[in-house]
């Protein structure tokens, strides 16, 4: 007796599933051309919104500073400094990590050396931009943190006196 409900159950659903076979295709057309007439409209609705918006303010805009391709050589001993010793740390980070703390790391680089560049260096905004990029690092512990960043920054300050030396000694 089931096995007779279950035949009469797949027949019908094997005659409904032709029938809505040779059906689907002409709903869907019908489908088709009422989502076409929609989006018409719709693209017409939004290309009318598109004349009236205003272009939006330049301060508003986000700008990412770009990072420069061509680096000097201060600049490559500022990067060595800053990814001295955190080898381990690196290989723990995922792919995505990996690239978001080497995107940030070569910014911090070139923020530093826009401050090196300047008459008066500001230390604590070096240890700050320090902090910053060695804040993407989980699990690291604040004092560590803090002595690494400190470090770096006693590290930077010294290189870029002797850059200075440097510089005087060619002028005489």
């Amino acid at each position: 007796m089931n096995d007779k409900i279950l035949d009469n159950l797949k027949n019908r659903n094997d005659a409904e599933s032709g029938e809505l076979g040779q059906a689907a295709p002409e709903r869907i057309a019908g489908k088709e051309r009422e989502k076409t007439a929609e989006e018409s409209a719709a693209e017409k609705k939004f290309a009318g919104e598109k004349q009236t918006h205003k272009a939006v303010p330049a301060k508003i805009r986000k700008n990412i500073p770009a990072i420069s391709q061509v680096q000097d050589e201060v600049a490559v001993k500022i990067e060595k400094i800053l990814e001295a010793g955190l080898g381990d740390e690196f290989a723990k980070l995922s792919p995505i990590a990996k690239q978001e703390f080497k995107i940030k790391g070569e910014a911090t680089s070139a923020k530093i050396r826009d401050l090196l560049l300047s008459t008066h260096i500001k230390v604590k905004k070096i240890f700050s931009l320090i902090i910053d990029w060695l804040r993407i690092l989980p699990g690291i512990n604040k004092f560590f943190l803090e002595q690494e960043a400190k470090i770096k920054t006693d590290q930077i300050i010294e290189l870029h006196k002797k850059q200075k030396e440097k510089e005087s000694t060619k002028l005489f």
